[in-house]
């Protein structure tokens, strides 16, 4: 058995990478050699190899089972990060011409597919017209190799998620309202509250959290309409119905030719941060590799808060 690491100055095999994360994603040699349409021997050699080469062992075998040492649970984590980024380099080294095509199928929360996904659907038919897309609107987390998805967009990551996460934009929200409802910008987020809320979800009182980057604060906030719709949210806004916490980046041309004025100048929502989640680094495929620099450039130009 080896241990420490030893013996760490040789080149690094990113094929024994690939196979040793394979042989623990899916729990064995013979499984792995399946999945990569590589003889089982050679999977075995190259993981030993690996081991050799780190000058530790990377993973424990008994007759019934396979598990990982300490060190190869921080190998694995560090193999997977190093595969992805090889795996975007060669990507991004293919002919520059070479045709986006196919077809995607994308999870996405319901109130970021309300608000942004047509745009962005729409730009990927205009860069990439060879391009299918197919968007299911969801609130839930979908398993997306038995559901058939090829990546989602979610607000969160669990943070022991096996799923690769490639973070896209950081949304912040703000308190808006018509210039009929109110003639100038509240000093202090508490002030909302002599306000009628207009509320995204469910129950007619709220707690909405702000910062200014140095402090945190909440203010309660209660008004006459609830409703699982930003799009609706906005509009009442605009027509004065009350103060609505919506994304920066939905409002901007709202504030840009005075519809809507920002309640409270300097305050925003607590950040959001937005990921494209994809079941492994060998996922990202050249159409996928497009969706997520199409998401990226679209957050960019709109400079969400």
């Amino acid at each position: 058995m080896v241990s420490g690491f030893e013996n760490t100055d040789g080149p690094m095999d990113l094929n024994a990478l690939r196979e040793f994360c394979a042989v623990v994603s899916e729990g064995s040699f013979v499984a792995a050699a399946r999945k990569l349409d590589t003889p089982k021997s050679t999977v075995s050699k190259r993981v030993q190899d690996l081991e050799t080469a780190l000058g530790v062992q990377l993973i424990e075998r008994t007759t019934r089972r396979l598990s990982l040492t300490a060190e190869g649970a921080l190998v694995l984590s560090k193999a997977e990060r190093i595969l992805s980024d090889a795996d975007e380099l060669r990507l991004s080294l293919k002919e520059p011409d070479e045709r986006v095509n196919g077809h995607l199928r994308v999870a996405a929360p319901s109130l970021f597919g309300q608000c942004y996904l047509g745009r962005i659907a729409a730009r990927s038919r205009q860069s990439y017209p060879d391009l299918t897309l197919e968007f299911v609107l969801t609130d839930s987390q979908p398993d997306l190799v038995e559901e058939g998805f090829d990546a989602a967009i979610r607000a969160s990551t669990p943070f022991d998620s096996p799923l690769v996460s490639k973070p896209f934009a950081i949304s912040r929200r703000i308190a808006v309202a018509a210039p009929t409802l109110m003639n100038e910008p509240l000093h202090h987020p508490q002030d909302l509250t002599d306000y009628p809320a207009l509320l995204d979800g469910v129950g007619l009182i709220q707690t909405w959290y702000f910062t200014d980057g140095e402090q945190e604060t909440s203010a309660r906030v209660a008004g006459g309409l609830a409703v699982t719709s930003l799009p609706v949210l906005r509009d009442a806004a605009r027509d004065g119905c009350g103060v609505a916490l919506l994304p920066e980046s939905m409002v901007q041309d709202d504030l840009t030719c005075g519809r809507l004025i920002d309640a409270v100048p300097g305050w925003t929502s607590l950040p959001t941060v937005f990921s494209l989640i994809y079941p492994s680094p060998q996922a990202l495929t050249s159409r996928l590799r497009a969706f997520l620099d199409l998401l990226s450039s679209e957050f960019l130009e709109r400079e969400p808060g």
